[in-house]
């Protein structure tokens, strides 16, 4: 009797020893297809910016009428962060922004206080290494206007009327001092003829700010 009892015990761990092995190979082999307790890994997002969203530049180029021409590259940078729709960065501040001069000319001859004409384009912007193209006119440009002062153009006419202004005192005067007085009144009219021609030359300073609106939206892959 008690060798049977022993034997009936036996087999009951023997069973109870197999059942548990089986449910931890089950929990293993479970946990082995989730990956146990480990974190699922981190998808990268990109950042959309909507169409209208406004961007500042500055820029680091200075500009002037006198000297560049239409199609010069004018090198700028994003001014300050940009942010998506859900608050986060999606363009750094400092960020490349690539424009080119697209109208540019100084004042009216003989305008005084014309103003000259400007107009840049901004043609792409570089975030994270990836250039993003854009196609936007920028026309209210902070700037100045410079006259051009005494050119050899303006000294020319002033030499020619000063000139042509003694010829005419000589012959009229038929005197020295008429040639004097001829050539002073010659040199006026030719200054009158130069102030009439002068310009004044649009001029921007390295450092200046723009800004323009996205014309479409677009997609920026995160970091």
């Amino acid at each position: 009797m008690t060798k049977n009892l022993i034997s009936i015990g036996l087999l009951t761990l023997g069973l109870a020893a197999c059942g548990g092995g089986t449910a931890n190979d089950t929990a293993a082999a479970a946990g082995a297809k989730t990956g146990g307790a480990k974190p699922a890994a981190a998808t990268s997002s990109s950042h959309t910016l909507a169409r209208g969203t406004t961007i500042e530049v500055t820029m680091r180029d200075s500009m002037s009428s006198r000297r560049n021409t239409v199609g010069n590259p004018i090198d700028a940078s994003v001014s300050r962060d940009v942010l998506d729709d859900k608050g986060r960065v999606a363009i750094s501040a400092g960020s490349p922004v690539a424009l080119n001069i697209s109208a540019i000319s100084p004042s009216k001859a003989g305008d005084g206080n014309g103003e000259g004409l400007l107009e840049l384009t901004v043609t792409s912007v570089t975030v994270n290494g990836a250039q993003h193209s854009v196609n936007v006119v920028v026309r209210d440009v902070p700037h100045t206007m410079k006259g051009r002062g005494i050119t050899k153009g303006v000294a020319e006419d002033v030499g020619v009327g000063a000139a042509i202004g003694a010829v005419a005192g000589q012959v009229i005067g038929k005197n020295t001092k008429g040639t004097v007085i001829g050539g002073a009144v010659g040199a006026v009219a030719g200054g009158a003829v130069a102030v009439a021609g002068a310009q004044r030359d649009i001029v921007v300073a390295p450092g200046t700010h723009i800004t323009f609106a996205l014309p479409q939206a677009i997609a920026i892959a995160a970091k």
